[in-house]
């Protein structure tokens, strides 16, 4: 490995200045090499050129070894985006090198300069994109590539921040960032336990030289249901801002002129007012305004700071669209009208923000409202289909609020998994032929209320009901659903409850003197809790990485079964209860005259559960699975 690394590096410094180069070390990267590995990351090599004024010119050398054909997939291409207001892309080399070591150029027609397709919602012509076609890749070939980024007009002036992940799927023999720079930087690196990152500073005339090398590390191997890869990655963060507070009062600059109402905006805020008593009702009257009637769209980025700076207010009540930095700034300046102390918000809702270090983390904006007490209430106006202020998949997410005197970075509060609730509550009715007819209600509440308002609002009757069809072929072997019906979705003042009533023939085993069966809701446990549709998270024995849900959740059943005339109970399964601090499952059963009552719960009191407190969890839940197969055994009366 230090003979391929030491080849490696004579080649680098001989890339910009010889056309020919001899690539034989790339035969000693194989398979038998890195059995489990897609590619290898031969070198990534980044450095940076800084101006005071924040301006750079930074240059990427990267070759990458490709080993099989997934790994074909991800670097037959390569892309690099940037937006024509601040920098641009140029590609000055790119390669093929055959698995025979032949070397080719990538063509100019192959190298392409082209908008980035809209993507969901969103349309942004002034971001563009350079993409690299790689030609006449395989398994074995190798690609290279050297591509500079030019930023002309930093977003924030006289300053410079950056992100930089060490690790990936695939291992890295050596990765090097390097920034010469004239202005002093602060830095750390994340998630690096073995402190493999290493770190050297050097002068140069007017410059200090910051470099940082990792060599040799693994790629990180996936596990179902993880945080995302930059949580748990290597990381290093740059920045010369000094404080969370500069950042906030940067963007307060950005937003404050964008607060002015007109005549027909305050119209709209006083009618939307009208017979709202408390102070609560009033904001979310305006929320619910601005989620219902701006639609979550953007067509472009504007302005000297687009793809940071909202349009005016006045602009996307009129537009009636508007991406997120512009619904928030809506709803802000609604609110000010209003009365109320509102500003625009940065956060992240899907990656942790490293607060040690201020640098630019944040993909979203949402509202916040100063109370009484000092405090914030965060709204989010780009949510859809739910009643609550803010998504729950947003709790403990670092918030930075935007205002004139400059605020540190905050986090939004925690969720009690009493607010995200899946209830469900059922009567079912058994005759002795094996018929079963059930009643199920559910009751929603917090994520779970979305998920099905969007369900129920996107989705016609005929879809919703093979939604529904396979749920209940799921509880019941052969069930049938006969109707359902629920509550007004687009209500927003009321909780969503929904029915759906199924029966089902030959249920259970009956052999005459006993009838045996499982209750429908049996299976309801914490091994079915899934957020997200990432299956079973108790699937692996045991973990490297956290298991990751999104959100504290909490899930009730209470089944009440009527048995047939002229049989009593003879065996209930077993009751269950653990109940550990972060995570409790509960399972009970009791004989009633004429009926069975079942009653279970799960709750997840976190939703970020280390490797160990998921051992404890899976020990837990397996046990209960157990006991969730056992029947209920009747036998007939003499």
């Amino acid at each position: 490995m230090k003979k391929i690394v030491l080849i490696l590096a004579i080649s680098v410094l001989a890339f910009s200045c010889a056309k020919r180069i001899n690539y034989s070390f790339l035969q000693n990267i194989n398979r038998e090499g890195y059995e489990t590995a897609n590619a290898v990351v031969i070198i990534d090599s980044t450095g940076i050129e800084l101006k005071s004024s924040g301006k750079y010119v930074s240059t990427q050398h990267k070759l990458v070894k490709i080993l099989t054909m997934k790994g074909k997939a991800w670097y037959s291409e390569a892309t690099f985006g940037y937006f024509t207001k601040y920098d641009t892309v140029i590609v000055e080399q790119a390669r093929v090198i055959s698995p025979d070591g032949k070397v080719m150029n990538v063509p100019k027609e192959d190298i392409k300069d082209v908008k980035i397709p809209a993507f969901s919602k969103f349309f942004l012509p002034n971001v563009r994109m350079k993409k690299i076609i790689f030609p006449n890749v395989e398994e074995g070939s190798s690609v290279e590539y050297v591509v500079k980024d030019i930023m002309n007009y930093p977003p924030m002036e006289d300053n410079f921040d950056a992100y930089v992940l060490f690790e990936g799927k695939n291992p890295v023999i050596k990765k090097v960032y390097l920034v010469a720079s004239p202005i002093p930087l602060n830095w750390k690196v994340k998630n690096d336990e073995d402190q493999s990152v290493k770190f050297q500073e050097s002068q140069k005339k007017n410059k200090t030289i910051y470099k940082w090398t990792a060599t040799n590390v693994p790629g990180i191997v996936e596990e179902p249901m993880m945080p995302p890869m930059p949580d748990v990655c290597k990381k290093l963060l740059i920045t010369s801002v000094p404080s969370w507070e500069v950042w906030s009062k940067w963007y307060w600059d950005l937003c404050k002129d964008k607060f002015t109402t007109n005549d027909t905006m305050n119209s709209v805020i006083d009618s939307v007012l009208v017979g709202r008593e408390t102070r609560e009702d009033s904001i979310r009257a305006l929320y619910y305004y601005v989620s219902k009637n701006i639609r979550y769209v953007g067509t472009k980025m504007s302005g000297k700071k687009g793809g940071y700076e909202p349009f005016p207010a006045t602009k996307c009540f009129r537009d009636k669209y508007g991406v997120c930095r512009d619904k928030a700034c809506l709803l802000a300046a609604m609110l000010r009208k209003a009365g109320f102390d509102a500003y625009t918000v940065l956060t992240n809702p899907m990656l942790d923000v490293e607060e040690d270090i201020p640098v630019d983390q944040f993909n979203h904006a949402i509202t916040a409202v100063r109370e009484k007490d000092g405090s914030f209430l965060y709204i989010d106006p780009t949510a859809e289909n739910t009643r609550e202020f803010l998504l729950s998949i947003e709790q403990e997410k670092a918030v930075l609020v935007c205002d004139e005197d400059g605020e540190d970075l905050e986090y939004t509060p925690k969720v009690p998994a009493e607010e995200n609730l899946f209830s469900m509550e059922a009567e079912g009715h058994l005759e002795e032929n094996g018929n079963l007819n059930e009643i199920l209600t559910w009751k929603l509440s917090g994520l779970m209320d979305m998920s099905f308002r969007s369900l129920l609002t996107m989705l016609p009757p005929e879809q919703m009901k093979q939604i529904f069809q396979s749920m209940v072929s799921g509880m019941a072997t052969g069930a049938v659903l006969d109707t359902f019906y629920y509550s007004d979705p687009k209500d927003l003042y009321q909780s969503l409850e929904i029915t759906l009533i199924f029966s089902a023939e030959n249920y259970g085993l009956n052999l005459g003197d006993t009838f045996s069966f499982k209750t429908p809701l049996s299976g309801g446990g914490a091994g079915n809790i899934s957020i997200g549709g990432g299956g079973n998270p108790f699937a692996l024995e045991e973990r490297n990485y956290p298991l990751y849900l999104y959100t504290t959740i909490k899930a009730v059943v209470e089944e009440k079964i009527y048995i047939p005339e002229g049989y009593e109970v003879e065996e209930l399964p077993e009751n269950f209860e653990k109940d550990v601090e972060f995570f409790k499952v509960e399972s009970r059963y009791e004989a009633k005259d004429g009926y069975i009552l079942h009653y279970s719960e799960s709750v997840m009191n976190e939703f970020i559960f280390s490797p160990e407190q998921y051992k404890i969890m899976k020990f837990i839940v397996d046990e209960a699975s157990q006991k969730s197969g056992q029947e209920v055994v009747l036998k007939k009366i003499q």
